[in-house]
């Protein structure tokens, strides 16, 4: 098979797991034999990346510049053009590489009439990878104008400009229809969820996203004994506020007033905004003794980093798709304490194979993590059914299989 991916953002640019995951796909198919190329946007690409790299094509403007200040001015000025420059390079790059297959992976940020053209095509079958939400978001221009501004001094030109984009947007844009007629979802959450938004994706495949076991497996074996005198907990991810992470704050102070020996420790960045408004609950909740801040890290780091705690704490509010870091942390051994949001009953059995609570509850939170502390076999219990459940539903080679399957399926 000849598979052209079309995703918004590709490493060494990275925003979450998404591009990871595309890259380990990418690299996967092409392994198996399959003639693969990526084109991807220029955003975020640091002028000493090569623009063309080994079959990845990092030409396509983003719709929103990602930096604030030119996202503003470039709605004004110079967006039909840098539409028409994305159009005209990928139906060279089409035209160039003659993929047999349109592999949609990421689109935020990317003009959706691109999908419209390729299904337009005769000769060219596009399948869609769905992980996110975004085939029911409107285009990033809508969302950026909606955003309140990052800084008090540009709030009141931001809201006058916004009125006038979002009228402009209303009178000229329009989202574009699509079949979906080949299309794969993360989750059956994601797949319900868009289905309630009135998307075509009823008969969408559902295939779990995975992970490379072996790392994780081997951080496993060099864990120490778990001590349940002193709890470790860790937070892994992105520093924003649906991700909830000040929820895991707050249950930590419950749980040290309560005289529990534990400590947080958070992995990952995010806007200035959020991350100060966690150090600040730390200090008014006295947890500076208590709360890590590790800031980000390599992710070929995280499996002997997790192997060094006892418990992740996933307290998202948002509707995750489907986590890898959750199978990570099931993997490596740590029980997962998790909101029962989005795809995370499709990973979680609560009691079974780790925790769940309510997003946002940091009594319940708390009360979940105090149950490893009561209960000394718990925790044994729990991380050796999770073991089996990322054995045998999110090995990465389990889902690059049924990848390729699908994708074969539709050429014939």
């Amino acid at each position: 098979m000849r598979i052209l991916f079309l995703t918004n953002f590709y490493p060494p640019y990275e925003r979450g797991g998404y591009e990871q995951l595309c890259q380990e796909v990418a690299e996967a198919l092409k392994r198996r034999g399959n003639a693969v190329a990526v084109l991807t946007s220029n955003g975020g690409v640091n002028s000493a990346i090569a623009l063309e790299d080994e079959g990845v094509y990092r030409l396509l403007n983003t719709e929103v510049d990602l930096r604030p200040y030119r996202a503003t001015l470039g709605f004004f000025l110079g967006r039909q053009r840098r539409l028409q420059e994305t159009f005209s390079c990928f139906q060279k790059t089409v035209a160039n590489f003659q993929p047999d297959i349109l592999f949609v992976w990421g689109m935020w940020n990317l003009p959706r009439e691109l999908l419209v053209l390729a299904e337009s095509m005769r000769d060219l079958k596009v399948v869609y990878y769905i992980a996110d939400y975004w085939p029911a978001l409107p285009n990033a221009y809508v969302l950026h104008w909606q955003e309140p501004a990052r800084h008090w001094y540009t709030s009141l030109p931001k809201t006058f400009l916004g009125w006038m984009a979002l009228r402009i947007l209303a009178r000229t844009d329009r989202s574009p229809t699509l079949d979906f007629k080949h299309a794969i979802c993360v989750s059956k959450a994601v797949r319900q969820r868009l289905v309630e938004a009135g998307l075509p994706l009823d008969n969408a495949q559902v295939i779990y996203n995975g992970i490379d076991l072996q790392p994780f497996l081997a951080a496993r074996k060099s864990r120490k004994r778990q001590n349940t005198d002193h709890l470790k907990l860790l937070y892994a991810g992105r520093l924003s506020p649906e991700k909830g992470v000040h929820t895991a704050i707050e249950a930590v102070a419950q749980l040290v007033y309560r005289g529990h020996q534990v400590d947080l420790t958070i992995v990952g960045s995010g806007p200035s905004e959020y991350l100060r408004r966690l150090r600040d609950l730390c200090e008014k909740l006295r947890l500076a003794d208590r709360v890590i801040f590790r800031g980000r890290v390599f992710r070929s780091q995280m499996p002997d980093i997790m192997a060094q705690f006892d418990v992740l704490v996933f307290p998202s509010v948002w509707p995750e798709p489907l986590p890898r870091i959750v199978q990570e942390a099931m993997a490596v051994g740590l029980v997962v304490v998790s909101t029962d949001v989005g795809g995370m009953p499709e990973i979680l059995e609560d009691g079974v194979n780790g925790l769940m609570f309510s997003a946002g509850d940091a009594l319940g939170l708390a009360a979940r993590v105090e149950e490893l502390v009561s209960n000394v076999s718990l925790h044994r219990q729990l991380t050796d059914a999770a073991l089996d459940t990322v054995k045998e539903k999110f090995d990465i080679r389990r889902m690059i299989n049924e990848i390729e399957t699908y994708l074969q399926g539709v050429l014939v």
